[in-house]
């Protein structure tokens, strides 16, 4: 179950971006931290809440929808849904992304394949609902480096879903499902307002719907920004950041090359955010080789629905 800790303050610090404006960045409040237990060369992808549920996928785990359990030492990962064979036989799936709508069917997307498969409730019938998706983003400029594809996945509603594509460049891909058809609008956003570190280019790791905004995960600047569809395309609005939280000295890794983020997850009082390590250890334990979940307390409250 997730765990509803007290409130902490929170304060105010100030990015410089690149054009030199000074943007509000509230830093989030950690509340606990727990290194990932699960099978061997768990690589975490992605987060979703259903219900009173936390699951993820791996990117090494193609059949297999976990659920985590948040215990006092570790947040335990255990098989949720075991996905049908003839869903998943051709392997090396590579899942990016898991969201869920109100009825409790779950949408992965694989980075491989392009695509979107459903997975029903119950957790018995899964079905690929989009075609490839590549031909959209290559369209507009997206795919066009090794290994960064679609990264993230959100359900914004009815037949909606919102997609991102990781970086160089970055976009957002909205989907609207009709029938046995799929309507694609695609947009690239390439500039952040926020600032990234000298060999960071800008970036999305994930989505999160919480039902009246969408948030994207910006792993290579240690951001969760939240995203405002304008006319022409989604920008960037107010950012909360963890990077002070993944470089202290318990928690960073022995190389902070890239920004380890790579799922994102919130409630009414939290906001999750799951590590992948790429098995790296840590720098005060380099016997530990363990993913991270961080649970840190939601700066605001979510607006009414």
């Amino acid at each position: 179950m997730i765990r509803r800790p007290v409130w902490m303050p929170v304060a105010v610090f100030m990015l410089a971006s690149p054009l030199g404006k000074a943007e509000s960045v509230v830093p989030l409040q950690l509340v606990r931290w727990l290194p990932v237990e699960g099978p061997a060369n768990v690589q975490p992808s992605g987060l979703t809440i259903r219900g009173s549920s936390l699951l993820t996928i791996s990117d090494k785990h193609d059949s297999t929808i976990f659920e985590i359990t948040l215990g006092e030492k570790a947040a335990v990962l255990k098989p949720a849904v075991v996905l049908p064979s003839d869903a998943v036989s051709d392997g090396a799936l590579d899942w990016e992304g898991i969201t869920s709508d109100r009825q409790g069917n779950l949408y992965l997307v694989s980075e491989t394949r392009f695509r979107v498969l459903r997975v029903d409730a119950a957790g018995k019938n899964a079905a690929w609902i989009t075609p490839s998706l590549r031909q959209y983003g290559e369209a507009k400029g997206m795919f066009r480096v090794w290994n960064a594809n679609l990264e993230g996945i959100a359900h914004v509603g009815g037949n909606r879903l919102v997609l991102c594509a990781e970086r160089q460049p970055r976009g957002i891909l909205e989907l609207t499902l009709h029938g046995d058809g799929v309507v694609v609008d695609a947009y690239t956003l390439d500039t952040s307002r926020y600032r990234f570190a000298e060999g960071r280019s800008p970036d999305f790791a994930d989505l999160f719907w919480d039902g009246s905004a969408l948030y994207a995960l910006e792993r290579n600047a240690y951001l969760i920004c939240r995203m405002t569809r304008g006319e022409k395309g989604y920008e960037e609005g107010p950012a909360w950041s963890y990077e002070h939280i993944v470089t202290r000295e318990e928690l960073r890794y022995s190389t902070m090359r890239f920004g380890r983020g790579e799922g994102l997850a919130m409630d009414d009082e939290h906001v999750y955010v799951i590590l992948d390590n790429n098995g790296e250890a840590r720098e005060s334990r380099p016997e530990d080789r363990r993913p991270i979940l961080l649970v840190m307390k939601r700066p605001e409250p979510r607006k009414a629905r």
